[in-house]
């Protein structure tokens, strides 16, 4: 025992050396050049396009008269809401062309979109019902082909208030599960084959620009690869061009509402490559079970991992309700889709007219997701003496598309001034609609979740104010 003992002083030394070593230097932080201009973040609640809750609105071929008024969606953005889904019903054409009338009623949609300050959610279906005696709960694939051709021409004249399309057409509510008129509960890819042409007929004919959305990330691996493409998730380089891969996104509609979603997903892998592509693609839906699963946190959670654009306002109340009495309803109302906090800026000292101007920007995106459409970025002088004096300088190499959730952008503005300048200036942010029939509209413009920022008149979110 002794022999044992007497070792444990020579043991014990290095460990009480290394308590004596002093801490080595830490570099010491970088800091903000003299001129940096701070922002304070808000938590406001406020609408933005392209994302958040949306209202669910259907379209029955039984009703022609029955569309949507400018007014009706412009009240419905006083709530806070600017994104609807519209279901386009095809009941009465299952065997039949879409007669003229029904796609008046569509373009009459539409104006009022544009006019209210909202964007849509779109989808075709046949039936909002599955039971027996409702059969058939869908068209032929021949069917849906002639429909597809028929309403392309109005979704590539109104491109610009479409945010998605999802894919629809076929079973019941446009889902892919009670169909009549495809292959039912496919399995092998030649059962697969007639969706995918109803797919490569809608990438084909419906604008390019615009992403159509898978009910599962099933149905995407499948389609990848039996068209001979690459089954792995998205990457920057692949990510916003016009092939298949890129243009496929997602909906969930039972989503946080049973361990798998009620069949939403067989598998871990299934989440794992919807967790990685829904980085650059579509992502949104609705509730339809409460179950332990949906409680606020896993939610969102689960927000976060799928990057969620946009979800139900409506369905399904127990579950949204839930949120709201556990307080959680806040968060998922600020954060769905993007979010952008404006941290600091840092403009040129000292600016002279006839000289380059920047304006560095440090930007979080506190949202679930990044923009999925094309987003136009302008530096913009006003004349603090005659606002009609305003000089807009396009930033054609950001993207915000790749500010990314959870990430810290930093990024600059550039503006090459015109020596005639003189005077006092406001210099602003606008992240405008690209689309020339929205640009100008503030409601379609993206506002940055800061205080004392936003110009509602124009869309503009004020950076500081410069002399020349």
């Amino acid at each position: 025992m002794n022999r044992f003992l007497s070792v444990l002083p020579f043991l014990a030394l290095p460990f009480i050396a290394g308590c004596n070593t002093p801490n080595p230097p830490q570099p010491e932080e970088e800091k903000d050049p003299e001129g940096t201009i701070y922002y304070t973040e808000s938590d406001e609640i406020f609408p933005n396009p392209e994302r958040g809750f949306y209202a669910h609105v259907s379209y029955n071929s039984s009703d022609l008269n029955a569309h949507a008024s400018a007014g009706t969606i412009a009240s419905v953005r006083e709530t806070g809401v600017s994104l609807m889904l519209h279901i386009y019903y095809l009941t009465d054409y299952i065997e039949s062309e879409i007669p003229q009338a029904y796609l008046d009623r569509m373009q009459t949609n539409f104006d009022a979109l544009r006019g209210g300050g909202a964007k849509a959610i779109i989808r075709f279906a046949y039936k909002d019902g599955y039971a027996n005696n409702q059969k058939p709960w869908d068209a032929t694939p021949e069917w849906v082909s002639k429909h597809i051709d028929a309403v392309a021409p109005v979704l590539q004249k109104n491109a610009d208030v479409i945010l998605c399309i999802q894919a629809g057409f076929i079973g019941s509510w446009g889902e892919w599960y009670y169909t009549s008129g495809f292959p039912f509960s496919p399995k092998t890819s030649e059962q697969y084959e007639p969706r995918w042409q109803m797919i490569d007929h809608m990438l084909e004919v419906f604008p390019a620009d615009r992403q159509i959305c898978l009910r599962t990330p099933e149905y995407k691996m499948q389609y990848l690869k039996d068209r001979n493409l690459s089954a792995d998730p998205l990457t920057d380089t692949e990510a916003y061009q016009n092939t298949p891969k890129a243009r496929l996104g997602g909906h969930n509609d039972c989503f946080v509402s049973c361990s798998n979603d009620v069949g939403t997903y067989r598998n871990n892998a299934d989440r794992d490559f919807w967790e990685a592509d829904t980085r650059y693609t579509m992502m949104g839906g609705e509730t339809c079970n409460k179950c332990a699963q949906s409680e606020g946190s896993n939610a969102i959670a689960q927000m976060e991992r799928f990057h969620w654009t946009y979800l139900n306002r409506d369905y399904h109340r127990d579950i949204l309700n839930w949120w709201i009495q556990t307080k959680h309803m806040d968060e998922v109302k600020r954060r769905l889709g993007y979010r952008f906090v404006l941290d600091k800026a840092y403009p040129t000292q000292d600016p002279k007219a006839g000289e380059h101007f920047a304006v560095v920007l440090t930007l979080r995106n506190v949202g679930f997701a990044a923009p999925v459409n094309k987003r136009s970025v302008e530096l913009v002088l006003v004349s603090a003496s005659d606002p009609a004096k305003k000089y807009v300088y396009p930033q054609t190499n950001i993207d915000p598309r790749f500010w990314f959730a959870g990430d810290t952008v930093t990024t600059t503005l550039h503006a090459n001034l015109a020596g005639s300048l003189s005077g006092e200036y406001k210099v602003y942010l606008n992240l405008p609609d690209p689309y020339a029939s929205l640009h100008d509209n503030p409601a379609f413009s993206i506002r940055l979740a800061n205080k004392d920022m936003w110009d509602e008149t124009t869309g503009y979110n004020y950076l500081t104010t410069i002399t020349l």
